[in-house]
């Protein structure tokens, strides 16, 4: 059943932005090379294709939406993990890392199957699934990013969650649960940069010169 358009949040920028060249590249469900039998979508697989969850044994569902879609008892019979979380450069995501990873290694060590979505299957689900591939396998932002993609091309984190993998990499190096790590944090919640999506693209086109 398609979700009903009258609740389905506006479109954002970082959502829709740079998808013109891999939409075709789009899935409804995903697999992750290498990872299990790890996936991630959009949010309208949830709605129109079922039989493939039950094709990939999908047990577990992590959805990183602005708001709640477990609100009337859909999707029960999975177990799944929701966050509330804008796709906003300014948004904290990193803050939820420890869940996530730990939610999706416990499914997935299991035996289970675990679909990670947000709206489109493009930033924030993107940014779970990269967070926990570094925790598992030690990788960089950069290598997790292109393990992922190999699954699903359009993955493209905003550059607020970038910087937040980066974090998570120094914290990672530093021991996760060591006092360093989390001076890290601290430092960078303290010091963070905020602004608007134009501000955060000209930020990071500036960087790469």
């Amino acid at each position: 059943m398609p979700y009903p358009r009258s609740l389905m949040p506006p479109a954002r920028f970082w959502e829709f932005a740079h998808l013109t060249d891999n939409l075709k590249n789009m899935g409804w469900v995903d697999a992750i090379p290498r990872a299990g039998k790890l996936y991630i979508g959009g949010l309208h697989a949830l709605y129109q294709k079922p039989d493939l969850f039950e094709k990939a044994g999908i047990t577990h569902i992590v959805s990183v939406l602005d708001f709640d879609i477990y609100d009337k008892g859909e999707f029960e019979q999975y177990k799944h993990l929701m966050l509330r979380v804008d796709d906003d450069p300014n948004e904290e995501l990193l803050k939820n890392f420890k869940e996530t990873n730990a939610f999706i290694d416990a499914a997935l060590t299991e035996g289970g199957g675990v679909f990670v979505h947000c709206a489109m299957g493009k930033s924030r689900s993107a940014t779970v699934v990269c967070a926990y591939l570094m925790w598992k396998n030690n990788v960089s932002p950069q290598e997790a990013l292109a393990q992922v993609c190999e699954g699903r091309p359009v993955c493209g984190p905003n550059p607020g969650f970038m910087e937040q993998l980066e974090i998570h990499s120094r914290m990672l190096k530093a021991g996760d649960e060591s006092r360093e790590a989390s001076d890290i944090y601290q430092n960078w919640r303290k010091n963070r940069f905020t602004g608007d999506a134009w501000t955060w693209d000209k930020r990071g086109r500036e960087a790469k010169l």
